[in-house]
């Protein structure tokens, strides 16, 4: 392995760096997901119930007991409670538009680092054809086959090692984006519920003083 790393060439040592930043950015985004993301799904399964329960100082203590981010939106939205459902729904998407991105930070640079270390590989490989090419000139008719081959394995190394850190990196990559949508998405469904629930209370509200006036 040292062997290959070395014969490889100065880019080589470029591809590992990258490895090292991408393997930084793949763990703190995993981590995040997990322990600063995740849906709690009791915790806010009973927030739902006090919701839907009408209970909803106890929701809103419940959601302001916790940092979760969720709660921050589900918070806004039991503060504004008596309001229109459109100022609702208006102080619902600016917060989960702030949250989006929170949430996605950085996650494109685990793919877009595993390219560059692709490129970075092919370039290291013409680097070396060029200067594999460039050997042959001063090379007798019997030696030039040799050194030809030996250049074209030694050059192909960037190439191999550029792979082997692009692989890693764009299949983290989905994982961690699907880990993404799949957190956005049970936010994004706890949040109708709660919409649809204090909608039809607004409505109920509505019809009962048609009738009693």
């Amino acid at each position: 392995m040292i062997k290959f790393f070395i014969d490889g060439g100065p880019f080589m040592y470029v591809i590992a760096l990258l490895s090292i930043l991408a393997f930084a950015m793949v763990l703190e985004k995993y981590f995040a997901l997990t322990f600063s993301y995740p849906f709690r799904r009791n915790f806010f399964g009973k927030v739902v119930k006090s919701v839907r329960e009408r209970n909803i100082s106890g929701a809103a203590k419940m959601c302001r007991s916790t940092g979760h981010p969720l709660a921050a939106v589900i918070s806004e939205i039991l503060r504004n409670y008596d309001q229109s459902m459109e100022t609702i729904e208006s102080a619902s998407g600016l917060c989960i538009q702030k949250l989006i991105p929170k949430i996605q930070k950085r996650t494109y640079l685990i793919q877009v680092t595993g390219n560059i270390s692709m490129l970075f590989g092919l370039l290291g490989t013409i680097q070396g054809l060029i200067t594999s090419f460039s050997s042959l000139s001063g090379a007798d008719a019997a030696t030039k086959a040799e050194i030809l081959a030996n250049g074209i394995s030694t050059a192909m190394n960037t190439t191999a090692f550029g792979l082997i850190v692009a692989i890693p990196c764009i299949v983290a990559y989905a994982m961690l984006a699907n880990k993404e949508s799949s957190i956005l998405q049970k936010y994004d469904e706890t949040i109708n519920e709660i919409l649809h629930i204090i909608e039809h209370e607004h409505a109920d509200r509505s019809s009962s003083r048609s009738k009693a006036a």
